[in-house]
C-alpha cells in the first residue's frame, strides 16, 4: 500500500492535467496514488480518459465548488496516511521526490511542507528570471497601502531565505498528514478561490505546528495571470474576513473590515452577509 496521494483539483485545464499526471508517473512510477478532482469543467476535454490512462482515481463535482472545497473533498477521499496538494500545471524532475516528502512528514507530522518552487513559462520550460526563478515559500502580509495585498502571501527569494522553517507555504505543492489536516479542519468555510495557503499556514502555526520548506526538491509550476478558479472579488473579501474573524485579534479584525470596505463596498457588504450566515 502506498503512503502518499497526489490530489489535483482542476477547472478547464485541458492537456495540462495529463502533462502533470504524466510527470508524476515518470518520476514516482506507481509509488504515489493520484486523485483527480474535476471542478465541473466546461471545456469538453476527456479528463476521465486521462485518469484511466495513468491509473488515477477520478471525481467530478456535480457543481462548481472552487479549489478550497475541492481540496477538502480530495483529502476526505484518500486512503493513504499522507497527501500532496498540487495544481494541474506542474512538473517533477527527481525520481525520489515522493520518498523525500514521506521522510519529512514522518519525522514531523505536525507540519505542512512545501517544495522549492521553480517558475515555468507557458510552454513548461524553466523561466530564466535570475534570482526570481526559484521561490522558497512565502511570508505573510498583514498591513499595507495596497489593500488587495493584505492577508496575501509574498514569495521568499534567496536573499531573504535563512531557514527551513518558513512563515507560509506557497507554490501549489503542499505535503501533510491526513490526520493533521482533519484535526485542523482543513480549508473548511473558505469560498471558491483565494487565501488557501494563508489560512492553512496560520492555523498550523497557531496550533503549535510548523510550516517548512523542503529545499532539496524543486517542482516546476506554470504561472498564469489569473486562475480559472477565481470567480469574483466578493469571494476573496469573504475569505479575508473569515481569516480575521476566526484567527486574529479584535483590533486587527476592525482593520480588516475597514480595508475590505475600501476595496469594494458593495462586495464587502455581500461578503459580510455570507459570513454572518456561517457564524
Amino acid at each position: 500500500m502506498n503512503k502518499l496521494t497526489a490530489i489535483i483539483p482542476f477547472l478547464n485545464e485541458g492537456i495540462e492535467v495529463e502533462n502533470t499526471v504524466s510527470s508524476i508517473r515518470l518520476t514516482a512510477k506507481e509509488n504515489v496514488d493520484i486523485l483527480l478532482i474535476n471542478d465541473n469543467s466546461t471545456d469538453d476535454f476527456d479528463y476521465e480518459y486521462v485518469a484511466k490512462k495513468y491509473n488515477a482515481k477520478y471525481i467530478k463535482n456535480d457543481e462548481r465548488k472552487g479549489v478550497a472545497q475541492s481540496r477538502n473533498i480530495g483529502v476526505s477521499q484518500i486512503t493513504t496516511p499522507y497527501f500532496i496538494l498540487l495544481d494541474a500545471h506542474m512538473r517533477f524532475y527527481q525520481n525520489d521526490w515522493w520518498k523525500i516528502a514521506i521522510k519529512y512528514v514522518e519525522e514531523n507530522n505536525r507540519a505542512v511542507y512545501c517544495f522549492k518552487c521553480v517558475v515555468l513559462d507557458a510552454n513548461g520550460q524553466i523561466n530564466d528570471l535570475g534570482k526570481y526563478s526559484i521561490k522558497f515559500g512565502a511570508y505573510f502580509n498583514f498591513f499595507g497601502n495596497k489593500f488587495n495585498s493584505i492577508l496575501e502571501p509574498s514569495w521568499i527569494h534567496r536573499e531573504n531565505y535563512y531557514t527551513d522553517n518558513i512563515p507560509c507555504v506557497l507554490g501549489a505543492c503542499y505535503v501533510m498528514e491526513k490526520k493533521y489536516w482533519d484535526y485542523l479542519k482543513g480549508l473548511n468555510l473558505l469560498r471558491y478561490y483565494g487565501s488557501d495557503e494563508f489560512y492553512l499556514s496560520l492555523k498550523v502555526w497557531f496550533e503549535g505546528g510548523h510550516c517548512r520548506l523542503i529545499e532539496d526538491v524543486g517542482v516546476g509550476h506554470i504561472f498564469r495571470a489569473q486562475s480559472p478558479f477565481q470567480i469574483m472579488t466578493v469571494d476573496s473579501i469573504y475569505n479575508k474576513l473569515l481569516i480575521a474573524e476566526t484567527l486574529l485579534p479584535e483590533e486587527y479584525i476592525r482593520y480588516i473590515h475597514a480595508s475590505m470596505k475600501l476595496i469594494n463596498y458593495g462586495d464587502y457588504l455581500f461578503a459580510l452577509s455570507l459570513l454572518n450566515k456561517n457564524k
